[in-house]
């Protein structure tokens, strides 16, 4: 069995939807005691019987399988009462320099100089004086623990950054014109923001056309560089988020509304909708001891947020962690990107760091609203599918154990190369992965919901232009 990399999807998190013989519907009641049951007859639920929970058996056909079963007690029926087959686009040529020169200045205080950073230099003198007092700081520890040649090696590096720092100008030259891949720093408040954009398409051509990064470096006690990515370590801070990250007493400066109010401010700035909130995770900021890595504080300090494109209240959910999947082979692969996803962290300060990426482009959107299988109609389509996948996709599982079903948008292509994205059924094995806080698909399947046929999830993201052939096995 090939060993396959960890992934966790940083975009979309699937819903937990279970499945069982087929037991009630859930009815909520509002804060009067009265059921909200009839409002809800007109949606999804509703229109296609969608039980609360569900425990099936599919026939395994000529798959080779033991067994595939579906087991999800807690069914999440997306918030909508129509489906669509949507066309669209990709984003092509995002930004124009007026584009993105509006785009910088909405991001930036209306009152500060915008100006422009090589972003292969040094930030700024200031930054580098942080860093040469760091490494003062850690050389006076390392002697203090009887490490000389540590405090030797410290001071070697020590001598570069000074020397670095002879280079660098007083001041960055004031941005006079505005172009993709490049960096443009402002400073208004006692506050230095750093924005960036750039574009993965040539020509026009490119999968992801579209793609910022934005990150802001705060004043006073909590000047110090801020990465959101879980465990990664730093000389200044770190910015971690999930489980076991923080167990005092002390509470967040700032409320989740807060906090997703600046983001949404962000998204809207940027000129961007279409984008709903997935996930949400209270930060943790915690200040280290450099590099023996001790914690001096560690304290909650605001949140991140996930989003990803919904479409009249229903996911749009993009294959990016297929790599953990047994049935699919990707050694031959290349994952190029393609997705709507924003992932943002604000702390009391407004938005820290954020990355926005934008795939498809909303202007362009062409609906025909269509008809769904029932869920008896799809789970009786389904078995005979699921067991054709898995003749056609092998996997080196005896049995499949889905624990995990979502209704969402899927990205598609037809032999045309017309992109679209359609209603689809996805049957999923997670497994937590405690190092990533995060489940792990161990078996995925796409399942048509007009239609109940698979669909072939790496042949379906080559026609999308998201994954190409590598000739390498």
């Amino acid at each position: 069995m090939n060993k396959k990399k960890i992934m966790c999807a940083a975009l979309i998190s699937v819903m937990a939807l279970s499945l069982a013989a087929c037991g009630n519907k859930k009815v909520d009641y509002g804060m009067n005691g009265g059921s909200d049951d009839a409002d809800n007859a007109g949606g999804l639920e509703g229109q296609l019987d969608i039980p609360d929970n569900c425990d099936v058996t599919f026939d395994i056909g000529e798959s080779k399988l033991s067994s595939i079963t579906l087991k999800d007690d807690d069914i999440e029926v997306p918030d909508a009462d129509r489906v669509y087959k949507v066309g669209f686009d990709m984003v092509n040529a995002p930004c124009s320099d007026d584009e993105l020169k509006t785009i910088i200045s909405k991001l930036f205080d209306d009152t500060s100089e915008i100006r422009w950073q090589d972003g292969d230099a040094a930030e700024s003198k200031e930054i580098l004086d942080n860093t040469i007092d760091l490494y003062k700081s850690e050389i006076e520890k390392a002697l203090a623990n009887g490490d000389p040649d540590y405090a030797e090696t410290l001071e070697y590096e020590m001598k570069k950054v000074e020397e670095e720092r002879k280079n660098v100008a007083d001041e960055l030259p004031l941005a006079t014109e505005y172009k993709l891949n490049e960096h443009y720093v402002a400073e208004a408040d006692g506050v230095q923001r750093i924005f960036m954009a750039a574009s993965d398409a040539k020509e026009g051509a490119g999968y992801n056309n579209c793609y910022f990064t934005y990150d802001m470096t705060p004043e006073g006690e909590d000047k110090a560089l801020v990465s959101e990515v879980p465990g990664t370590e730093s000389t200044y801070e770190i910015n971690v988020v999930g489980e076991d990250t923080y167990d005092g007493d002390e509470k967040n400066p700032i409320t989740e509304d807060e906090g997703l109010s600046s983001a949404m401010k962000l998204l809207d700035n940027l000129g961007i909708s279409g984008f709903a909130c997935t996930e949400t995770e209270e930060a943790v900021r915690a200040w280290t001891g450099g590099s023996y890595g001790e914690d001096i504080c560690k304290k909650p300090d605001g949140y991140r947020f996930q989003f990803g494109r919904k479409i009249d209240g229903i996911d749009v959910v993009y294959s990016t962690d297929i790599d953990t999947v047994d049935s699919i082979d990707t050694d031959n692969l290349t994952y190029k990107g393609g997705v709507d996803k924003a992932v943002i962290s604000v702390d009391k300060f407004g938005v820290v760091s954020s990355t926005v990426y934008v795939y498809a482009n909303e202007d362009t959107f062409d609906k025909e609203e269509v008809k769904l299988l029932s869920w008896n109609e799809m789970i009786k389509a389904a078995g005979e599918s699921i067991a054709k996948y898995y003749k056609d996709h092998p996997t080196n599982y005896g049995t499949v154990e889905f624990n995990d079903v979502e209704l969402a948008y899927v990205p598609c292509a037809d032999e045309s190369g017309n992109k679209y994205f359609v209603p689809t059924w996805i049957f999923s094995q997670n497994e937590y992965n405690e190092d990533y806080r995060c489940d792990m698909p161990l078996q995925r399947v796409y399942i048509n919901a007009i239609d109940g046929n698979y669909i072939d999830i790496v042949d379906n993201m080559k026609k999308i232009g998201m994954y190409e052939e590598t000739g390498r096995k």
